[in-house]
């Protein structure tokens, strides 16, 4: 990998790392400490995730804009591990964990029906799995923005076949935005299909949108110190009034985050070249609730260590072992002689 895309994939990283200390205090009964006294940094992760990933699945598009072979490398790169990930919480992190005999836990039906969560028909129970934790019957959390993820990976490319790419992206990005805030933004009624809350596309599609456009009109020519530290100092000024921080947050997250990824700077990736921010981000969840379940009043310095060490260990495995294996049989251009 280059020097940005290394940058970039330590930004995912924390990211991931970021959504697993915002979750740290929940398990804990603890209050959530806030990033500018206006936001928790579990959304904060996830927003900076989507930012790149618009950024970086524009490019692979672009780059191959080729229906059939931009869809198998999203699933390659999202469902081989998820499956692993799936199977490994039904069959030793849920009799572990559940209050019911193995014989129970294994006839029931919920047991089997957590496997729809590798086909994104997302559900977080398994039977007696956490059921006396802080954060009851809640096996994997995190796995909500995974079908929100793979629905900008059908929405992208679609918008290429009407159009100037350019002038779609820029309605996309306007109507996420119109939608977040005369509709998601309004009401706390969710509108469910296939087991997704409509206004989180909505939401997290302003972050995805913003970042493809940020690489299709060019933005990387602002990418620097200045202009980081400008708009830093605006959007932290703008926290003691909630909406207008939120609303500036669409913009200046992405900004900040991929003037970072995309920076010449390798100051701290060369250290990384492996990128464990999906297995990070799949499996922390269960893994504190985990922890949390067997040390419930475990310090929160402790538990934060024990938490990322033991994530960090099953996304090196869940990277080396999975992830980078299936990564190798990406389709490749055809290209004609």
């Amino acid at each position: 990998m280059n020097i940005q895309q290394d940058n970039l994939t330590i930004l995912r990283m924390f990211a991931a790392v970021m959504v697993l200390y915002g979750h740290s205090f929940e398990f804990l009964g603890m209050t959530h400490p806030l990033f500018a006294q206006s936001t928790t940094f579990g959304p904060l992760g996830v927003n900076i995730f989507f930012s790149i990933s618009g950024y970086l699945v524009i490019q692979s598009w672009e780059s191959d804009p080729n229906l059939y072979r931009f869809w198998v490398r999203r699933i390659l790169r999202i469902f081989p591990a998820l499956t692993v990930c799936i199977l490994l919480t039904i069959f030793l992190i849920g009799p572990i964990n559940t209050k019911y005999s193995y014989w129970d836990y294994f006839k029931n039906e919920y047991t089997w029906g957590y496997l729809s969560n590798i086909y994104l028909y997302i559900t977080f129970y398994l039977p007696g799995v956490f059921a006396e934790n802080r954060v009851p019957n809640n096996v994997n959390g995190s796995l909500w923005s995974l079908p929100v993820e793979f629905s900008m990976y059908l929405i992208l490319p679609i918008l290429s076949f009407f159009g100037k790419m350019k002038n779609n992206l820029i309605a996309i990005l306007i109507l996420s935005i119109l939608l977040s805030i005369f509709w998601a933004f309004q009401t706390t009624t969710m509108l469910v299909f296939y087991r997704t809350d409509m206004r989180q596309i909505a939401m997290c599609g302003v972050y995805f949108f913003m970042g493809a456009c940020f690489h299709t009109f060019k933005i990387k020519k602002y990418f620097n110190l200045s202009y980081v530290l400008i708009i830093f100092v605006i959007w932290l000024s703008l926290s003691r009034w909630s909406v207008a921080f939120a609303l500036s947050s669409w913009f200046c997250i992405p900004f900040i985050a991929l003037a970072f990824g995309v920076s010449n700077e390798n100051i701290l990736s060369k250290y990384v070249k492996n990128d464990y921010s999906y297995g990070i981000y799949i499996y922390a969840f269960p893994i504190q609730q985990t922890i949390a379940s067997i040390y419930p009043n475990i310090n929160i310095y402790n538990y934060l260590i024990i938490s990322i060490l033991s994530t960090l260990l099953l996304a090196y495995a869940s990277w080396h072992l999975i992830e980078k294996q299936f990564l190798k049989f990406k389709p490749k251009k055809f290209v004609s002689i």
